[in-house]
């Protein structure tokens, strides 16, 4: 089985070949000719067998990635030489996350996308060179909001139920799971005693959606379960989901691993504090907003709010 550990492995064992070479090992994922290996500079390569070598070749280049398409390479492979039209993507970072995640995204590209559309492949290029230009950093707010997303998707899944299926991938959308057009699931945090959560109205009162809130309490804990260890679990939840492996390495690659690392929570406590609401159930305003008036947010006492049986909760969701 091909894991993206076992890719990097392999990667790093590999001998650099000589001059305009590619050193390249097939890997057996489906049925699409696919490859992982080494360019001359050892910088690690993804690579595929063009569909259509009538096609005009080209190359597009930024600080950190290279995508040459229909290109002909000189290829080595247990000592013998090969000339092949590939299309080749070029990792030229040096940075041990930023290789895995290009690894762990190209697998998820391949396994979840049409392998031989160039469009696709230049659209991967795109998506690779945003996620290694962007500079910007989430807060500790920010954080601890990601790491409760991250939490309800791996209690669910343990469940039966995955989460990250629903999981909303653009900033700014009123609510984190768009279970469907008319259902709609919002998570919320507190590292307070208190269930007292902070709510935009609309996440509250509205007569589009039926809406759940899923609350958890979370208590720091040195041996508690980090972030860094819960991304590693929903990665492999979402293994086959490009947008969603794109949308996590976004969130933390800015971060080092001992940042990531530091950011711990009692796991026992959480499971014995995660509840569902239906929003209808919990404290807020009864009316719309008035006639030019937007963006209302106040916090809200769940603590006397009635919880649904996470079962209920489950059915709702199918």
């Amino acid at each position: 089985m091909n894991t993206v550990e076992s890719i990097f492995s392999s990667l790093q064992a590999m001998q650099v070949p000589q001059d305009g070479q590619y050193s390249l090992s097939k890997i057996e994922l489906s049925e699409a000719d696919v490859y992982y290996g080494k360019d001359s500079d050892g910088h690690s390569v993804f690579a595929m067998i063009s569909q259509n070598t009538k096609l005009r070749a080209s190359i597009q280049k930024t600080k950190k990635l290279v995508f040459w398409f229909n290109a002909v390479c000189d290829i080595v492979a247990d000592g013998t030489h090969t000339e092949t039209t590939m299309n080749v993507l070029t990792c030229l970072s040096d940075d041990v996350n930023e290789i895995i995640a290009f690894i762990r995204l190209t697998l998820a590209f391949i396994e979840g996308a049409d392998e031989q559309s160039p469009k696709r492949l230049h659209e991967l290029f795109a998506a690779l060179t945003n996620l290694f230009a962007s500079a910007n950093k989430a807060s500790q707010m920010e954080l601890q909001g990601f790491y409760g997303e991250l939490y309800a998707i791996k209690y669910f899944c343990q469940l039966g139920l995955n989460l990250s299926d629903y999981w909303q991938k653009k900033e700014k959308m009123k609510f984190d799971f768009s279970i469907s057009t008319q259902k709609k699931v919002e998570i919320k945090s507190t590292l307070r005693e208190l269930r007292i959560h902070h709510f935009r109205h609309e996440q509250l009162l509205s007569d589009l959606y039926d809406i759940c809130i899923i609350s958890i309490l979370l208590r720091t804990d040195d041996q508690g379960l980090s972030l860094w260890e819960l991304v590693k679990d929903v990665q492999r939840v979402a293994a086959s989901s490009f947008d969603t492996l794109m949308y996590i390495e976004d969130f933390i690659k800015n971060f080092d691993e001992t940042e990531l690392r530091s950011i711990k929570f009692d796991i026992g406590y959480m499971d014995r504090n995660l509840s569902v609401y239906n929003a209808e159930d919990i404290p807020r305003f009864e009316e719309e907003q008035p006639q030019g008036v937007s963006k209302t947010e106040y916090d809200s006492d769940l603590s006397n709010s009635k919880a649904l049986p996470i079962n209920e909760f489950i059915s709702w969701t199918q």
